[in-house]
């Protein structure tokens, strides 16, 4: 007696995450809560993110109050920029938390980690801007945070010299948050850069060609259109919201406008490549 056994199942179909593409998957918005925790668990825990951000808050505030002393105890104050000049080791911290946002993505590449991020998520574009989102609200916070010990210790030191500033300045305050918001937005560009090139240094080097190269290559460009060329690179834009050394670049707020703008099409790149590419 012959018995034949039938059955409806069907094998899983290999795929590039190792999953049935007809398997129903959980949308995105209902998982962001949990990928949003999980990338906050990376990132608290490894040291790049404690070393970036001490770097970030030292340079900020270290930087400025060297600068403030220096101008105002060697030149009395005159010609110096007091708001802008409290912000000059923003140039410096840019780095640290460009070299964080990459990290945040390039590291998992480098381990092999992301393909078991994208196995328990394959929602592969959620969790890009799941670590987009948590880089830049953590920096956002801890570069306004910054930005505001920098201000206070700057001020003091000013004004044991006879230069006035507060938080009632013309620009004062803007500038504080804006310094905040630049580095958020700076983040999320450099999480993108990570996504789309996949290798740490790589995506350091692109990153440090945008904000520093870039605008040193601009000066071989005719002096007849440099300088309306030169107020929409990355680095001059997003800068105008909190240095006003130029009376030719953006509006503040247009200025950080065009640099979101520069991280939403990295972003938005990085997005479409991890969708596409073999993890």
């Amino acid at each position: 007696m012959t018995m034949t056994i039938s059955s409806t199942e069907t094998p899983l179909s290999p795929t590039r995450g190792g999953l049935d593409p007809a398997m129903p998957l959980k949308p995105a918005r209902r998982i962001m809560p949990d990928l949003l925790r999980s990338e906050w668990e990376k990132l608290r825990s490894i040291r790049t993110t404690f070393w970036s951000l001490i770097i970030t808050v030292v340079a900020m505030v270290g930087i400025g109050a060297i600068v403030a002393a220096v101008h105002t105890g060697t030149r009395s104050g005159r010609g110096f920029d007091a708001l802008s000049g409290t912000f000059t080791g923003v140039l410096l911290a840019q780095l640290a938390i460009g070299v964080l946002g990459v990290l945040t993505v390039t590291s998992e590449y480098s381990t092999g980690m992301i393909r078991s991020t994208f196995i328990a998520a394959p929602q592969r574009r959620a969790v890009i801007m799941a670590k987009a989102g948590v880089v830049g609200f953590v920096t956002f916070l801890v570069g306004t945070v910054a930005s505001f010990a920098s201000f206070f210790v700057s001020a003091a030191i000013l004004s044991s010299h006879g230069t006035h500033l507060s938080l009632g300045s013309p620009g004062a305050l803007r500038s504080v948050i804006g310094v905040g918001l630049f580095l958020g937005i700076l983040a999320v560009l450099a999480v993108g850069l990570g996504t789309i090139i996949r290798s740490s240094a790589g995506g350091i080097a692109a990153l440090v060609g945008l904000l520093l190269v870039l605008p040193t290559l601009s000066q071989a460009i005719p002096s007849s259109i440099r300088d309306s060329v030169e107020k929409f690179l990355p680095a001059n834009a997003g800068q105008a919201v909190f240095l006003h050394t130029d009376t030719g670049s953006l509006s503040p707020w247009i200025g950080l406008l065009v640099f979101g703008a520069y991280a939403v099409a990295g972003l938005g790149i990085a997005l479409v490549m991890v969708g596409r590419r073999d993890a």
